[in-house]
Parts: C-alpha cells; sequence; structure tokens
C-alpha cells in the first residue's frame, strides 16, 4: 500500500469516525430532551401530545397535513419534470431515489396511523 493510499484510508476513517460521535451526540441530546420516550422531557410523545392539544391541533389537521405531505412527495418529480419541459431547460428526466420513496411511505404510514386511531 502507498503512502499516499494510507492517508485516503486513514482520512476516509477518522471522517467516519467523527460523523459517527456527530451522530451519537445528537441521538443522547434528543433521548434526555425525551424525544425516544425513555426520559419525562420537553419531546416525549406524551407531552408534544399535550402542547398539541393546547394549541388545538386534532386528528383532522394531522391527517391533512400527512395527507397533503405524501401527495407533494408522491408528485414533486412529475411537477419538476413538467416545469423542466415547459422551460426547456433539457436537462432531461430526473428519477427518484431511495430518499424519495422512503418520504412518501413514511408519510403514508403515518397516514394510516392517524387514520386507524381516529
Amino acid at each position: 500500500m502507498s503512502k499516499n493510499q494510507m492517508n485516503n484510508y486513514i482520512r476516509k476513517r477518522t471522517r467516519n469516525f467523527g460523523l459517527s460521535m456527530v451522530v451519537m451526540g445528537v441521538s443522547f441530546f434528543l433521548y434526555y430532551l425525551g424525544l425516544f420516550g425513555n426520559v419525562d422531557g420537553p419531546l416525549a410523545p406524551g407531552n408534544i401530545g399535550k402542547s398539541m392539544a393546547e394549541m388545538g391541533v386534532e386528528k383532522i389537521h394531522m391527517l391533512t397535513f400527512f395527507l397533503s405531505f405524501f401527495i407533494i412527495a408522491m408528485t414533486w418529480n412529475h411537477i419538476f419534470n413538467l416545469v423542466t419541459y415547459i422551460t426547456g431547460s433539457g436537462t432531461g428526466p430526473v428519477k427518484k431515489g431511495v430518499v424519495s420513496h422512503t418520504v412518501w411511505v413514511v408519510a403514508l404510514i403515518f397516514c394510516a396511523i392517524i387514520w386507524y386511531c381516529s
């Protein structure tokens, strides 16, 4: 292994380790705020529900939000391609990736959960 390859290897490993540490730090921060439900904090699911109920948010509002988000997530690619075609940019059609499909599936799952609970 040459010196340049060794430097690239060490650089990649260091960067990946640093990113892992950042993700772990953010996870600890969210854990102690109560996001995962184990600690009573401002982001605990029960506390989030109470604060949303105090603001007047109901299940129909959440269902409307996630249904709109689902529709937008399903159609953004077609809208982008249509605008590209109309403006004549000629960059070609854009294909949806894994992240895009994950977003609309998650939005659909939240719609189903809210519908089932109401």
